[in-house]
């Protein structure tokens, strides 16, 4: 485990509850990040591709909107990005800047929260892509003998 990581997991710990959003904007934060990469590590979900439309995007949305440019352009750069080695670099930045802002924004352990990160899911894009793909390529691969 990162030291990242571990400053992760002790401020979940601490600012998450055992269901439903957190009560401060750090705590959703937290739960956001502590979201993307769970679903990286532990089923290789990535924000923007296959199931991650559904598990990632959202978190990854809110943290867009709640943090600052530097984590929006961490997300952006990872968006859609299906090769492992330079996804887990991105988290790993990702996870640093989300610690480093909120460092720099200890009120945000104070601030009600009143938002939850699965409110920035969109029904048209969050969805599974992969079965389309399988059912193109499954498509052209046959298309030679009819």
């Amino acid at each position: 485990m990162t030291k990242a990581e571990k400053r992760i997991e002790d401020l979940f710990e601490e600012l998450v509850p055992t269901s439903g959003k957190a009560d401060t904007v750090a705590g959703e934060i937290i739960r956001a990040i502590a979201r993307i990469s769970y679903r990286n590590y532990n089923d290789g979900d990535h924000i923007g591709v296959g199931y991650g439309n559904e598990t990632c995007n959202p978190p990854a949305r809110y943290l867009m909107k709640k943090t600052n440019d530097d984590i929006s352009q961490i997300i952006l750069d990872m968006w859609g990005v299906y090769d492992d080695t330079i996804y887990d670099a991105a988290i790993t930045a990702l996870e640093n800047a989300v610690l480093d802002f909120l460092e720099k924004h200890p009120e945000l352990k104070e601030t009600n929260n009143d938002e939850d990160m699965w409110d920035y899911y969109d029904k048209y894009e969050d969805v599974d892509d992969y079965e389309d793909e399988d059912e193109e390529y499954f498509d052209e691969e046959y298309d030679d003998y009819e």
